[in-house]
């Protein structure tokens, strides 16, 4: 009996995966950074990531502080157009609610539905910002936790010309950034970088698949502690890496 129950658990874990791995195409580039995996593919009119990790403490860092996804159409660093969710505005509490207890006693999904659906885009002159579910921007913005395997994903789907207004952009060179945001009062020379200042009200995924990629193409790295320390509030597990979408 006990071989049996692991047997049925093997396979729900493999049907699990398998069915994430049909809602990417197969023309998916993959490459993991550290305990984070992220996937990109393009079609003719958007670019979908999906940012996916097993790392609780990766986890929790991502709901608490949230994500700057930066887009660079000439495949530098340039952060003139991102995308920021959770915009960093979570009430007091819930940032601090879990800090101090064991990572394994929290339950991943009642944060994620605490989370606001107020999101931040912005581009070169415009910001504004909007609500993740329903908005005119064509933006989506997903973010969920499965307890059978242990796997948190946050999937993003952004239109082309909101990248780059330009018709028929070329897209061959873009370079994607996935940074943790920073709480206000760090001393970091990017401090201002991202922020949602003069924003104006506005507005209102796909899993494995046979991809290219791998380890390659990748700039930047996982940080395992801020250089400000946790005097400072910093995360002990934060996002700042840099690759190649194509």
């Amino acid at each position: 009996m006990k071989y049996l129950i692991i047997a049925l658990l093997t396979l729900l874990s493999f049907n699990s995966f398998a069915s994430n791995k049909k809602s990417f195409p197969a023309d998916t580039t993959q490459i993991s950074n550290e305990n984070v995996l992220y996937k990109v593919s393009q079609d003719g009119n958007y670019v979908h990531l999906n940012i996916s990790t097993t790392d609780k403490k990766t986890a929790m860092s991502i709901i608490r502080n949230g994500l700057t996804i930066y887009y660079d159409i000439k495949g530098k660093k340039k952060k003139n157009v991102y995308v920021k969710y959770p915009t960093g505005d979570q009430p007091k509490q819930f940032v601090q609610g879990s800090r101090n207890m064991d990572p394994n006693t929290i339950d991943l999904n009642s944060m994620i539905e605490k989370l606001p659906a107020e999101a931040a885009y912005s581009s070169f002159e415009e910001s504004q910002v909007f609500n993740k579910d329903l908005n005119t921007l064509d933006i989506a913005i997903e973010t969920s936790y499965t307890n059978l395997n242990q796997l948190f994903e946050f999937s993003i789907k952004i239109p082309k010309y909101r990248i780059d207004p330009k018709e028929n952009g070329d897209f061959s060179k873009l370079s994607i950034g996935v940074v943790t945001n920073k709480k206000e009062g760090s001393n970091s020379k990017d401090r201002g970088q991202g922020q949602d200042q003069g924003m104006r009200s506005g507005g209102g995924g796909r899993g494995n698949g046979g991809g290219r990629g791998g380890n390659g193409g990748g700039r930047g790295g996982m940080r395992g502690q801020d250089a400000q320390g946790p005097s400072a509030g910093a995360e002990k597990a934060t996002v700042d890496f840099w690759f190649d979408a194509n």
